[in-house]
């Protein structure tokens, strides 16, 4: 009789067993292992043999070359968030005190030509600065499985190699896939 009760007793326990699902905002159901998360950055621009992506750069020393990279990444997660990838280099430089020039129109003044003057002004006070040439954060478009990023270094840097990371946040921060790539400035 206790060998009959022990087998009932194991076996309704056995039946009332059940694969765990776990259930979004919009009611779907997903497994914990559905999805097959993806993260691999690519330079966009040409790459060697040994997998360095080279970049030309504006050869005047202060000039910013903007860039644009990327990566193939799965654009949403099992809750149908975006993917938020952070973005960092290894590559900055300083900021000069002028920045740069600015023009305010100035109106009603007598020079015979035009009622209307201009006066240059220079914008200063930022000498020293750290400016990163890559920027920070991006979002994953919901449509399509990649994600972009800007990235902007001065003439000063031809000659330079870079790395750069990537950091994917899926499923609010709980799954985190990093991948990075080098790239020479020319």
């Amino acid at each position: 009789m206790k060998k009959i009760l022990l087998l009932l007793v194991a076996g309704a326990m056995l039946a009332s067993c059940e694969k765990e699902f776990l259930e979004n905002y919009n009611g779907h159901h997903y497994e914990p292992a559905d999805i097959d998360y993806e993260f691999k950055m690519n330079g966009r621009c040409s790459q060697d043999a040994n997998g360095y992506y080279h970049l030309p750069l504006i050869p005047k020393e202060d000039k910013q070359t903007l860039h644009r990279f990327g990566a193939y990444v799965t654009g949403v997660d099992k809750w149908e968030l975006p993917t938020r990838v952070t973005w960092t280099c290894d590559k900055f430089w300083y900021t000069p005190d002028t920045l740069g020039f600015t023009y305010i129109e100035i109106g009603q003044v007598p020079t015979g030509e035009s009622p209307w003057s201009f006066q240059n002004f220079a914008v200063t006070g930022y000498e020293g600065l750290v400016v990163t040439i890559v920027n920070g954060t991006s979002n994953a478009d919901l449509t399509m499985d990649s994600i972009y990023c800007m990235m902007a270094p001065i003439g000063a840097m031809i000659g330079d190699t870079a790395t750069v990371w990537g950091k994917a946040y899926f499923e609010e921060g709980d799954i985190i896939i990093e991948d990075k790539f080098k790239i020479i400035f020319e």
